[in-house]
């Protein structure tokens, strides 16, 4: 029988719902550091969620559900003993755990931008929060509000705005944060609060609320850079358009094929991952508008282009990485697919 868990992307029941609440995969894995740091078995928490470090690993930009990461949460504050861990997870957060996402807001012009992109792209990093701004006459807050039907785990909200204040408190100096509402209890212990968020914050809280001060909004930030932040709001426009339109199942079969690009699995063992007959999983594809030797092509020139992308290995070596008998059909390949040739594509980096 086939792990209940095969891919990043999440459970193998994305197949049957128009919808599930997913999360970026750098929190499970930032997660599970902080836990093998602590000399906790990271491998039999993510076993007990139903995940699998090997998987994550091997994908950190993928997706993972977000009734698993909430599981893990769960798992993680039982075996610690520790209620503020999401906290820790936060605060240990990098700007280039979240890929396209951290790089945007890395090279925001100012503050204002800052808070418009994390509204506007929140997707990328959960589908299971939306965040909007409130405004009173002294601050701009950023609200984090949970869906209904999607699960989120305290500790998982805790990671969010510890990742936020912490980030800005690099970045920005002093913090424009002025104070933050929880909708957490208050815990027993605030200390560990104080201590990340660097002020008292309000717990109970109707709606969880990151204030900022309003006259530091368009102030420049250090690492500012419209010309990049330009650059990166258009990847993220691809990632998000992707996210948006992509079904669950495709997005599941690709990261599956991601996990092992040398030696892809085939159409039977990818039923077998998500739980499904091969007739039945090529007939969810065929209503996909894809298909298995569709799937692996994408694959295929996914792989090319980051080859190429970082690494200046012989166009023979990367053809035969990639499965091809010789460089002149992986030139033919490359062309189809991006229309210029291996060379030109590598040139252009």
């Amino acid at each position: 029988m086939a792990p209940r868990w095969q891919t990043a992307s999440g459970r193998s029941v994305v197949a049957n719902k128009p919808f599930v609440a997913t999360t970026v995969a750098a929190w499970p894995l930032a997660l599970i550091d902080l836990l093998e740091e602590r000399g906790l078995d990271a491998v039999a928490a993510l076993a007990e969620a139903g995940l699998s470090a090997a998987t994550l690993r091997a994908n950190p930009g993928g997706r993972v559900d977000t009734a698993a990461m909430t599981h893990l949460w769960r798992i993680a504050e039982r075996i610690s003993g520790d209620p503020a861990i999401g906290l820790w997870v936060g605060q240990r957060a990098h700007p280039m755990n979240l890929r396209v996402m951290g790089l945007l807001l890395q090279t925001a012009p100012d503050l204002a931008h800052l808070l418009a992109f994390t509204v506007r792209f929140q997707a990328l990093i959960s589908t299971g929060v939306t965040t909007s701004q409130y405004h009173r006459p002294d601050a701009v807050g950023l609200a984090i509000q949970t869906l209904p039907d999607a699960p989120i785990h305290p500790c998982a909200l805790d990671a969010f705005i510890a990742a936020h204040v912490v980030s800005l408190r690099r970045v920005a100096r002093p913090s424009p944060v002025i104070s933050v509402a929880l909708s957490r209890p208050a815990p027993a212990d605030i200390g560990p609060w104080r201590c990340v968020l660097g002020a008292q914050p309000e717990f109970a809280a109707e709606v969880d609320v990151i204030w900022h001060q309003r006259h530091r909004m368009h102030e420049p930030l250090p690492l500012g850079d419209a010309r990049l932040s330009d650059q990166h709001v258009r990847l993220a426009e691809q990632a998000l358009a992707e996210l948006d339109h992509t079904p669950p199942l495709v997005r599941t079969l690709r990261d599956l094929l991601r996990a092992r690009p040398q030696a892809p699995p085939s159409l039977g063992e990818l039923a077998q991952a998500v739980r499904m007959s091969e007739r039945s999983l090529r007939r969810r594809l065929d209503q996909a508008g894809s298909g298995y030797r569709q799937l692996l092509e994408e694959q295929r020139a996914e792989s090319a282009a980051e080859l190429l992308r970082r690494s200046d290995a012989p166009l023979a070596v990367v053809a035969q990485r990639l499965g091809f008998s010789d460089a002149s059909n992986f030139g033919k390949a490359f062309k189809r697919w991006y229309g210029v040739s291996p060379d030109r594509f590598r040139h252009s980096r």
